[in-house]
């Protein structure tokens, strides 16, 4: 028994900070979209140029996807100082969400060992495509 209480709490502690995506789809009635707008923030041009080259963003549009990354973050949790030494432990990360109306409808979130490179923006993107978007 104490075996079995040490494995699960080994596990809980590996998988504090982990570095796997996240998806979450708010409102599960809507199924495609036929259009998004864009919002960058803070403004990046790596994620802006990456974007627009995948997808033709409208203006006009209901839908807004807000896009956002951050850098240098520190799990700063005790239980996770073996981690920190001893793996890529997360310092950043990418998230995607899609709103209408300031209503949250889909959100994608990963953590990152490194920058924000234009492969994320890619798998992030493709993703959202995949569950969300219209083809164009």
């Amino acid at each position: 028994m104490k075996q079995f209480i040490f494995l699960i709490s080994l596990l809980l502690f590996f998988n504090a900070c982990n570095d796997k995506s996240t998806v979450t789809k708010y409102d599960k009635s809507v199924k495609q979209l036929n259009c998004l707008r864009l919002v960058v923030f803070p403004p990046d041009k790596l994620i802006t140029d990456t974007l627009t080259k995948l997808y033709n963003f409208d203006e006009a549009c209901a839908y807004e996807l807000q896009v956002s990354k951050k850098g240098g973050i520190v799990c700063n949790s005790n239980q996770n100082a073996g981690r920190k030494a001893l793996s890529n432990f997360p310092s950043g990360y990418i998230r995607m969400d899609v709103y209408k109306n300031h209503r949250p409808l889909y959100s994608y979130y990963k953590d990152l060992t490194s920058k924000v490179s234009k492969k994320e923006i890619v798998t992030a993107f493709n993703r959202l495509k995949k569950d969300l978007l219209k083809e164009q």
